[in-house]
């Protein structure tokens, strides 16, 4: 049993000496969302990213949403020039509750695959495309004009993730 979590642990956690370490900061366009993001690999297998931007939701194209979160990353494949990966994916979003001033918080929660491919011709640059599910549902209570609640309602995360994310790294 100890050989199993050991083999586990070093599959899943462990560095390799020959890994392409990089980390670089970048934008990441969705289908309703624009955001920021730091993301760094730690070995050729093992990457994290950080992102916070604006959204918007399916009925109103209006990016009034605020949303943070994170993804690790995983290499499935690795080439010199790109990568294929798999990720979890772990946001929360701060929702402007339809035409109201009342705001609510939903956790997101997804998982995605990817593939990123470099471009060392002056800097090192990559590109992303990214695809995936992502799931999250919140009940609420919103007031209308006159201050009475119609009852509850429910908002859905949109479950498709369709990520386009340009990046500038630098090797650490």
């Amino acid at each position: 049993m100890r050989a199993i979590s050991l083999f586990v642990l070093l599959f899943f956690f462990g560095i390799n000496s020959f890994a392409q370490k990089m980390s670089g900061f970048g934008a990441e366009l969705s289908v309703l969302s624009l955001k920021p993001n730091f993301r760094i690999w730690t070995s050729k297998t093992t990457g994290f990213e950080l992102f916070t931007g604006l959204s918007s939701e399916l009925n109103s194209f209006k990016p009034n949403d605020a949303e943070a979160g994170f993804k690790f990353l995983r290499t499935i494949i690795y080439n010199r020039t790109d990568r294929t990966y798999f990720g979890v994916v772990g946001k929360w979003k701060w929702i402007n509750v339809y035409g109201n001033e009342d705001n609510t918080s939903l956790p997101v929660a997804g998982l995605l695959i990817g593939k990123e491919w470099y471009s060392k011709r002056i800097n090192l640059k990559g590109f992303a495309v990214e695809l995936g599910y992502q799931y999250g549902v919140k009940e609420y209570s919103a007031l209308n004009s006159n201050g009475i609640s119609p009852g509850k309602q429910t908002f859905e995360e949109f479950p498709l993730i369709l990520n386009f994310r340009y990046s500038f790294y630098k090797k650490r």
